[in-house]
C-alpha cells in the first residue's frame, strides 16, 4: 500500500502494510473460528449422542456471543482506546479456544465457544475502527473491500481446513490450530501505535457509550441501510449452518470432498468485494446494492430449479448469495462508516452487532423442520431478497444518503 495523503496514522515501529495486513489476517482466523469445526458435526452428533438441533446451539452460541462483543467492543474502544480493549478481546478469545479442546461435553462446548466468541465480537469491532482511524478517502474504501474479502474467506475456507485437521488428527485439534494461528497477528497489532489517543476519547461513561451506540441504531439512515445489509446475509449464514448436512449426510459424499466443495465457494467470494469496486468505479454503490438483490433471487432460483440434483449443481445455486454477501459487506461497511466516521467505534460495533444477531435467524431458519435443507435455502433466499428489496424502495424514494448511494466513485 503507498504511502499517500489518505493515510491517517502512520505505524513507523510496524510498517503501515504490516498493520493492516495483521488486521486482514487476523480478521479471516476470527470468522474461520466460527465455523471450522462445521465437518466435525456429524461426528459431534454421534460422540455426545445429541440431536442436530441441539448440537447447532454451539454455533448460535458462538454468533449471539459475537455480537455482543461486537457491540461492548466497539464504544468501550472510543472511551478507553484500541488497543487496551483489544487486548482483551485477544485474551478472552485464546483461553477459551484453548479450553474447547477439552471439551466432554456439547453443554461445556456452549459455554466456552461462546465465550471465545465474546472475545472475537470485541477483536472483530475494534480492529475494523483501527483500519478508519488509519486511512480516509478512497485509500479507506480499498483497504475496507479487502478487509471484507477477509471476512468472507476464513468462514468459507474454514471447512476446508476443518476436514484435513479432522482427518488426519481429531476434532479437537480445530481449536488448538485457531489459538496457535491467531497469536502472531495478534501480537504485532499489540505492537502498532495506538490509532485512538486520548484526545480523541469520549468523557462519557462506558456505560453511557453503549447506550450511544444503541442509539445510533435508531438513525434512520443507519437502520434502513444496516437492515437491507444484514437481510442480505442472511442466506450465507443459513447456508453456514446445514452445509455439513446437505453434502455429507444428503448427498453422501466424504469429510474430504466436502471440504473440496466448500474451498471452492472459497475461491469465487473472493471476488465478490473486487466487484464491488469494479460496479462503484463505472456506476454507483446504490447500483452494486441492486446487483446483489438480483444474485440472491438468481440463488433462490437455481436452487428450487436444481440444487437437489447433485453436489456440483448445489454448489453452483450457491455461488450467487456468496458473491452477493461479499459485496454487501463490503459496500455496507464503507457507506456506514463514512457516513458516520465521528462515532466510527459506535457504528463499527452496531453493522457487527446487527449482523452477528440477524446471522442467528438465519441459522435457525435453516435448522427448522423443513423437508430439505435445499428448500430451506431456497425459501431464504426468496424471501430475503423480497424484504431487503422493501427496505431498498423506502431508502430510494426518501432519498436516504442519495449522494454517498448514487454519487459517482470517487466523487
Amino acid at each position: 500500500m503507498k504511502k499517500v495523503k489518505d493515510v491517517i496514522m502512520d505505524q513507523p515501529k510496524l510498517g503501515i502494510n504490516v498493520f493492516a495486513g495483521s488486521i486482514m489476517v487476523l480478521t479471516a482466523v476470527v470468522w474461520m473460528a466460527l465455523d471450522i469445526y462445521l465437518p466435525a458435526l456429524p461426528i459431534l452428533k454421534e460422540e455426545f449422542k445429541v440431536s442436530a438441533t441441539y448440537l447447532n446451539l454451539t454455533l448460535t452460541a458462538g454468533i449471539i456471543a459475537t455480537a455482543i462483543g461486537t457491540l461492548i467492543g466497539g464504544p468501550m474502544s472510543d472511551k478507553y482506546g484500541r488497543k487496551p480493549v483489544f487486548a482483551s478481546g485477544v485474551g478472552l478469545s485464546l483461553l477459551f479456544t484453548f479450553f474447547c479442546t477439552f471439551a466432554g461435553s456439547v453443554d461445556f462446548l456452549i459455554v466456552v465457544r461462546g465465550l471465545a466468541s465474546l472475545g472475537n465480537g470485541i477483536i472483530l469491532t475494534v480492529t475494523t475502527a483501527m483500519i478508519k482511524d488509519t486511512f480516509s478517502g478512497r485509500t479507506f474504501k480499498n483497504v475496507m473491500t479487502v478487509l471484507q474479502s477477509a471476512a468472507i474467506i476464513g468462514p468459507i475456507l474454514a471447512p476446508s481446513v476443518g476436514s484435513v485437521i479432522i482427518t488426519w488428527l481429531s476434532w479437537r485439534w480445530l481449536f488448538v490450530f485457531i489459538a496457535v494461528v491467531s497469536v502472531v497477528p495478534a501480537a504485532l497489532i499489540l505492537f502498532a501505535r495506538e490509532t485512538w489517543p486520548e484526545g480523541k476519547r469520549i468523557s462519557d461513561s462506558a456505560l453511557k457509550a453503549v447506550s450511544d451506540t444503541l442509539h445510533t441504531a435508531g438513525d434512520k439512515p443507519f437502520a434502513l441501510f444496516a437492515g437491507v445489509m444484514a437481510v442480505l446475509t442472511i442466506p450465507m449464514w443459513a447456508y453456514i449452518s446445514v452445509c455439513s448436512y446437505i453434502y455429507i449426510t444428503d448427498f453422501g459424499i466424504s469429510n474430504m470432498q466436502y471440504g473440496i466443495f466448500y474451498a471452492l465457494g472459497a475461491g469465487v467470494s473472493c471476488i465478490s468485494p473486487f466487484l464491488y469496486m469494479v460496479i462503484t468505479r463505472h456506476s454507483s454503490t446504490g447500483r452494486a446494492c441492486e446487483v446483489c438483490l438480483g444474485l440472491i433471487l438468481l440463488s433462490g432460483v437455481m436452487l428450487i430449479a436444481v440444487g437437489g440434483r447433485a453436489p456440483v449443481l448445489f454448489l453452483l445455486s450457491t455461488l450467487p448469495f456468496i458473491i452477493a454477501e461479499g459485496m454487501i459487506r463490503a459496500l455496507g461497511m464503507v457507506v456506514l462508516l463514512e457516513q458516520y466516521s465521528h462515532v466510527a467505534g459506535a457504528a463499527s460495533a452496531m453493522i457487527n452487532f446487527i449482523l452477528n444477531i440477524v446471522g442467528t435467524v438465519g441459522a435457525s431458519l435453516a435448522t427448522l423442520n423443513w423437508n430439505s435443507y435445499i428448500t430451506a435455502l431456497a425459501v431464504i433466499c426468496i424471501g430475503c431478497m423480497a424484504a431487503a428489496l422493501l427496505l431498498w424502495i423506502v431508502i430510494i424514494r426518501k432519498g436516504i444518503m442519495e449522494e454517498r448511494l448514487f454519487g459517482r466513485s470517487g466523487r
